[in-house]
Protein backbone atom coordinates (compact mmCIF):
# COMPACT_ATOMS: atom_id res chain seq x y z
CA UNK A 1 0.00 0.00 0.00
CA UNK A 2 1.35 3.47 -0.87
CA UNK A 3 2.39 5.92 1.86
CA UNK A 4 -0.52 7.49 3.74
CA UNK A 5 1.18 10.92 3.68
CA UNK A 6 0.37 11.08 -0.02
CA UNK A 7 -3.27 10.10 0.52
CA UNK A 8 -6.28 11.95 1.92
CA UNK A 9 -9.55 10.47 3.11
CA UNK A 10 -12.42 12.22 1.31
CA UNK A 11 -16.20 11.81 1.24
CA UNK A 12 -17.23 9.40 -1.50
CA UNK A 13 -19.52 12.14 -2.78
CA UNK A 14 -16.37 14.05 -3.85
CA UNK A 15 -16.45 11.74 -6.86
CA UNK A 16 -19.19 13.90 -8.38
CA UNK A 17 -17.05 17.01 -8.59
CA UNK A 18 -14.08 15.11 -10.00
CA UNK A 19 -16.30 13.36 -12.52
CA UNK A 20 -17.78 16.69 -13.61
CA UNK A 21 -14.24 17.97 -14.21
CA UNK A 22 -13.37 14.84 -16.17
CA UNK A 23 -16.43 15.29 -18.38
CA UNK A 24 -15.65 18.97 -18.93
CA UNK A 25 -12.03 18.25 -19.89
CA UNK A 26 -13.18 15.48 -22.22
CA UNK A 27 -15.66 17.81 -23.92
CA UNK A 28 -12.92 20.43 -24.30
CA UNK A 29 -10.60 17.79 -25.80
CA UNK A 30 -13.29 16.82 -28.32
CA UNK A 31 -13.84 20.47 -29.28
CA UNK A 32 -10.09 21.04 -29.63
CA UNK A 33 -9.78 17.94 -31.83
CA UNK A 34 -12.61 19.17 -34.05
CA UNK A 35 -10.62 22.39 -34.54
CA UNK A 36 -7.31 20.56 -35.14
CA UNK A 37 -5.90 22.13 -31.95
CA UNK A 38 -3.75 19.13 -31.06
CA UNK A 39 -1.88 20.63 -28.10
CA UNK A 40 -5.11 21.62 -26.38
CA UNK A 41 -6.72 18.30 -27.25
CA UNK A 42 -3.82 16.34 -25.78
CA UNK A 43 -3.60 18.32 -22.55
CA UNK A 44 -7.36 18.29 -22.00
CA UNK A 45 -7.39 14.52 -22.59
CA UNK A 46 -4.66 14.03 -19.98
CA UNK A 47 -6.53 16.20 -17.48
CA UNK A 48 -9.74 14.28 -18.17
CA UNK A 49 -7.95 11.06 -17.25
CA UNK A 50 -6.49 12.51 -14.05
CA UNK A 51 -9.87 13.84 -12.92
CA UNK A 52 -11.54 10.53 -13.80
CA UNK A 53 -8.95 8.67 -11.71
CA UNK A 54 -9.73 11.00 -8.80
CA UNK A 55 -13.45 10.31 -9.24
CA UNK A 56 -13.08 6.54 -9.32
CA UNK A 57 -10.79 6.49 -6.30
CA UNK A 58 -13.09 8.75 -4.28
CA UNK A 59 -16.19 6.77 -5.23
CA UNK A 60 -14.76 3.32 -4.60
CA UNK A 61 -12.47 3.94 -1.64
CA UNK A 62 -13.06 7.42 -0.24
CA UNK A 63 -9.45 8.33 -1.02
CA UNK A 64 -7.59 10.97 -2.99
CA UNK A 65 -3.96 11.09 -3.99
CA UNK A 66 -2.19 14.31 -3.06
CA UNK A 67 1.14 13.17 -4.45
CA UNK A 68 2.85 15.24 -7.12
CA UNK A 69 3.58 11.92 -8.84
CA UNK A 70 0.47 11.06 -10.85
CA UNK A 71 1.69 7.47 -11.06
CA UNK A 72 0.90 7.23 -7.36
CA UNK A 73 -2.81 7.42 -8.26
CA UNK A 74 -2.34 4.33 -10.43
CA UNK A 75 -0.96 2.44 -7.43
CA UNK A 76 -3.83 3.65 -5.24
CA UNK A 77 -6.36 2.50 -7.83
CA UNK A 78 -4.65 -0.90 -8.08
CA UNK A 79 -4.70 -1.31 -4.30
CA UNK A 80 -8.21 0.01 -3.61
CA UNK A 81 -10.46 -0.39 -6.65
CA UNK A 82 -11.05 -4.03 -7.62
CA UNK A 83 -12.58 -2.99 -10.95
CA UNK A 84 -9.33 -1.26 -11.98
CA UNK A 85 -8.28 -3.77 -14.61
CA UNK A 86 -5.13 -4.08 -16.70
CA UNK A 87 -7.06 -2.46 -19.54
CA UNK A 88 -7.94 0.58 -17.42
CA UNK A 89 -4.36 0.76 -16.17
CA UNK A 90 -3.18 0.84 -19.80
CA UNK A 91 -5.53 3.73 -20.64
CA UNK A 92 -4.52 5.79 -17.61
CA UNK A 93 -0.82 5.02 -18.08
CA UNK A 94 -1.10 6.01 -21.74
CA UNK A 95 -2.34 9.41 -20.63
CA UNK A 96 0.08 9.92 -17.77
CA UNK A 97 3.18 8.96 -19.71
CA UNK A 98 2.51 11.84 -22.11
CA UNK A 99 1.64 14.47 -19.48
CA UNK A 100 5.06 16.12 -19.30
CA UNK A 101 5.50 16.00 -23.07
CA UNK A 102 2.12 17.59 -23.68
CA UNK A 103 2.29 20.16 -20.90
CA UNK A 104 5.93 21.18 -20.72
CA UNK A 105 7.96 20.25 -23.77
CA UNK A 106 8.50 22.79 -26.52
CA UNK A 107 7.53 20.51 -29.38
CA UNK A 108 3.92 20.41 -30.57
CA UNK A 109 1.65 17.44 -29.99
CA UNK A 110 1.05 15.59 -33.24
CA UNK A 111 -2.41 14.77 -34.52
CA UNK A 112 -1.69 11.07 -34.03
CA UNK A 113 -0.61 11.60 -30.41
CA UNK A 114 -3.61 13.79 -29.66
CA UNK A 115 -6.05 11.29 -31.14
CA UNK A 116 -4.45 8.45 -29.16
CA UNK A 117 -4.71 10.47 -25.96
CA UNK A 118 -8.32 11.32 -26.73
CA UNK A 119 -9.13 7.64 -27.25
CA UNK A 120 -7.49 6.70 -23.93
CA UNK A 121 -9.39 9.50 -22.19
CA UNK A 122 -12.76 8.53 -23.66
CA UNK A 123 -12.34 4.92 -22.58
CA UNK A 124 -11.01 5.74 -19.13
CA UNK A 125 -13.67 8.38 -18.42
CA UNK A 126 -16.37 5.92 -19.52
CA UNK A 127 -15.03 3.38 -17.01
CA UNK A 128 -14.76 5.97 -14.21
CA UNK A 129 -18.33 7.09 -14.94
CA UNK A 130 -19.49 3.54 -14.13
CA UNK A 131 -17.54 3.50 -10.87
CA UNK A 132 -18.58 6.99 -9.78
CA UNK A 133 -22.18 6.51 -10.88
CA UNK A 134 -22.93 4.56 -7.72
CA UNK A 135 -22.14 7.51 -5.44
CA UNK A 136 -25.13 8.96 -3.64
CA UNK A 137 -25.39 12.51 -2.29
Amino acid sequence: MPKRADTRIVPRSDARGSMAKAEEFLTAADIAAAGAQWNACGLDAVHAGIAAADAALAAAAGLRSVSLDHGFAVRLLEANVPAFSAQQRRHLAGLLQMKNTVAYENRPVTETEARQLLDHARRFVRWARQIAGDVSA
